[in-house]
C-alpha cells in the first residue's frame, strides 16, 4: 500500500509542476521557440509586498502566469500573460501598469551579473551573466541592451516595440531578428515583473507611503520566473538577492521527487497510525 501511495504522490507532483515548464508546439512559419508557466497568485515578491492602493490598482495586474518566447522570419516575440491587463491612462501599447526585465543568458560568457531595478541591485547566478537585457515599459521606452564583442554593450531602440494583446492578456514584444544572437537551446531567462512610474529611477516603481507607492517590505518585484518550490523559489531567490535564469526543458526533478517522497511519508506515517489505532 505504501508504494502505491508513493508511486501516486510522485505522479502528481510531476504533473503539477513544482517549476517553470517548458511546453512544445507544432512547427510552422510561426515558432514557438520555449513557453514557461508561472504559479498564480505569487505576485507579492519576497513574500511581504503590496500592491499600491489606489483604486487603478487591480488584483493581478503584476501576476505573471506564462512566458513564451516565439519567431517567425523577421522577428523574435516575448509574450507576457498576466492574470489582470489593464490600460486606464491610454499609453499607446495598451498596457500602462506593468514594468519587466528580461535578463538572458545566450550561453556564452559574460561579466555582466548586475541586474539594476531603479535604485535597487540584485545580483545574477556567479555562472550566468546576462548577455541580453530587454528592458519593458509603456509610452515607447523599451530598450534593448546587448553585450558586444568588444565588451560594450549597446542600447537599441529601434526595432523594438511592445503592445497588449486584450483577449489574452498578455504583453508581445517585438524584437527584430537582426538585433540579437542567434537564439539556441542554450538561452536562460530572468524575467521579473515590477510597477511601471515614469517619474520613479529606471522607470520601477519603488516603495514609500501613499496610494501611489508599493507597500509592503523588500525589493519592489511583484513577480519573478521561477519554480514554485524550494532553494530557488521566488521568495528564496529575493530573500537572498541572487537570481537564477530559467531554461529550455530543464526541470527540477530532484526536488520534485524529494517533494513527493515527503509527501509519501507523510501519507504512510498517517496511514500506519490509523492502522495501529484500528488495531488497539
Amino acid at each position: 500500500m505504501f508504494v502505491r501511495i508513493l508511486g501516486a504522490a510522485i505522479l502528481c507532483i510531476i504533473l503539477l509542476g513544482a517549476s517553470p515548464q517548458m511546453q512544445a508546439r507544432d512547427q510552422t512559419d510561426w515558432e514557438t521557440i520555449v513557453r514557461f508557466t508561472d504559479a498564480r497568485g505569487d505576485d507579492v515578491g519576497g513574500g511581504d509586498l503590496l500592491y499600491p492602493d489606489h483604486a487603478v490598482y487591480v488584483p493581478g495586474l503584476f501576476d505573471l502566469l506564462q512566458f513564451e518566447v516565439s519567431r517567425d522570419e523577421h522577428n523574435l516575440y516575448f509574450d507576457f500573460e498576466f492574470a489582470a491587463l489593464t490600460n486606464p491612462f491610454q499609453a499607446p501599447e495598451g498596457y500602462f501598469h506593468q514594468r519587466l526585465e528580461v535578463y538572458i543568458q545566450t550561453g556564452e560568457p559574460s561579466p555582466l551579473t548586475d541586474i539594476y531595478l531603479g535604485p535597487h541591485k540584485l545580483q545574477t547566478a556567479p555562472d550566468a551573466g546576462w548577455n541580453v537585457r530587454l528592458s519593458i515599459a509603456p509610452f515607447d521606452e523599451s530598450r534593448l541592451y546587448v553585450l558586444g564583442e568588444d565588451g560594450q554593450v549597446e542600447i537599441l531602440s529601434k526595432g523594438v516595440t511592445s503592445r497588449s494583446l486584450p483577449a489574452r492578456q498578455t504583453i508581445r514584444v517585438q524584437v527584430e531578428n537582426d538585433v540579437l544572437p542567434q537564439h539556441n537551446s542554450d538561452w536562460g531567462y530572468y524575467v521579473l515583473v515590477g510597477s511601471f512610474d515614469g517619474l520613479a529611477e529606471g522607470s520601477w516603481r519603488d516603495l514609500g507611503e501613499g496610494p501611489w507607492q508599493v507597500g509592503g517590505t523588500g525589493t519592489p518585484v511583484f513577480d519573478l520566473l521561477s519554480p514554485r518550490f524550494g532553494a530557488r523559489s521566488q521568495k528564496a531567490q529575493l530573500a537572498q538577492g541572487v537570481l537564477y535564469p530559467v531554461y529550455e526543458g530543464r526541470t527540477q526533478v530532484i526536488p520534485m521527487l524529494l517533494g513527493a517522497l515527503a509527501v509519501a511519508w507523510v501519507f504512510g506515517v498517517f496511514c500506519l497510525w490509523r492502522w495501529r489505532h484500528g488495531r488497539s
